[in-house]
């Protein structure tokens, strides 16, 4: 497992995981993936971009800046997974509460939209060839790392929306039964979702409304998509909570939490690799990775950690990296926190 790279995209990634994309858009509805070819180069640009930015110290957003980058989990030149974040400064955030109407007859749903500054966590998808392999936590954790790295420049603040349900036809019922009646021009949640994407500033549009929840829409909003489960349980067991936000389009739930606060920030550790050291005895399953900016890269494999500071790889980690002894790394235990069965892989969702 330890062959599996976690890693900013580059440039150079861009026509195989285009190539992941295209063959698997039945699998990314509602995933807010790139959606073309150009999509995927632009989002590989602005990635190695933002790299050198927080590398060199002059990463900044102004009010309502975003910028977004992408991971990916490689297999020497093979793109097998990818996932992103984005960062939002005072970037506006739409939403539907569920509150008592003002007659007291009943619960309505408002949207509402105000400005926040958060790092959400984009979707994860893993391509067939990755899964069983425990490259799920690999590419929802792994992130984490870097986020750590660079948390004095970026919003502190994690937030990911879930995927709600969807239908045979890839659209969502919690659409047709709350935005549909105030945007008809978007029949389905795939004409919205598709608008949103041509002009992310109509938004807006989807604020400041109230319907009435009755029974026949429970069943469509709060729910997590079935096959966002296991990603939604890995946030959970990350610190990740509920809002009682939901999407607006899916209804799906929004989960957040403090990076200070999450599992993964309890667990890690610093320490210099060890040449000498054997993961023979007392290894822990980790996520591991090397502690430059630039260079960022994270593998998931046995570690030994000492109590001098100095942590023991096995050799095709330490390659898969590309550190030698003496090199610092990072290593993120995750048998305090991990418990989810072998087989459970968040291979799409938050």
């Amino acid at each position: 497992m330890s062959t599996l790279v976690l890693r900013p995209a580059v440039p150079a990634d861009a026509d195989a995981l285009w190539l992941l994309l295209a063959a698997s858009k039945g699998e990314t509805v509602g995933m807010g993936l790139p959606a073309d070819g150009d999509a995927v180069a632009d989002r590989c640009s602005e990635t190695e971009a933002t790299v050198v930015a927080l590398a060199t110290g002059r990463f900044r957003l102004g009010p309502q800046g975003r910028s977004r980058m992408l991971f990916v989990i490689a297999d020497g030149d093979d793109v097998l997974g990818v996932t992103g974040c984005t960062f939002k400064v005072d970037y506006p955030n739409v939403a539907v509460g569920v509150e008592t109407d003002r007659t007291g007859r009943g619960l309505t749903m408002h949207s509402a939209s105000a400005p926040w500054t958060r790092t959400e966590l984009d979707s994860s998808f893993l391509g067939a060839p990755a899964r069983g392999r425990g490259a799920g936590t690999l590419l929802s954790r792994g992130r984490l790392m870097f986020l750590h790295l660079v948390a004095p420049q970026v919003p502190t603040t994690l937030v990911s929306h879930l995927r709600g349900r969807f239908d045979d036809t890839g659209s969502a019922p919690f659409w047709g039964h709350y935005g549909r009646h105030f945007m008809p021009q978007w029949p389905t949640s795939r004409h919205a979702e598709q608008a949103l994407r041509d002009d992310p500033t109509q938004l807006a549009a989807l604020s400041e409304w109230i319907h009435p929840l009755t029974a026949d829409v429970l069943p469509s909003i709060g729910p997590v998509n079935e096959a966002s489960l296991p990603a939604f349980r890995l946030l959970l067991r990350e610190g990740l909570q509920p809002t009682g936000m939901f999407d607006p389009i899916d209804g799906g739930p929004t989960v957040v939490a403090d990076l200070a606060d999450t599992a993964t920030a309890r667990s890690r550790r610093h320490g210099r690799i060890d040449p000498a050291m054997t993961t023979a005895d007392g290894a822990v399953d980790a996520l591991v990775c090397r502690a430059a900016i630039d260079s960022f890269r994270v593998v998931r494999t046995a570690v030994g950690i000492g109590d001098d500071e100095l942590v023991g790889l096995p050799a095709d980690a330490a390659d898969s990296l590309g550190v030698i002894g003496g090199d610092l790394v990072v290593a993120a235990p995750l048998t305090a926190h991990q418990g989810e069965p072998p087989h459970e892989e968040a291979r799409n969702g938050g």
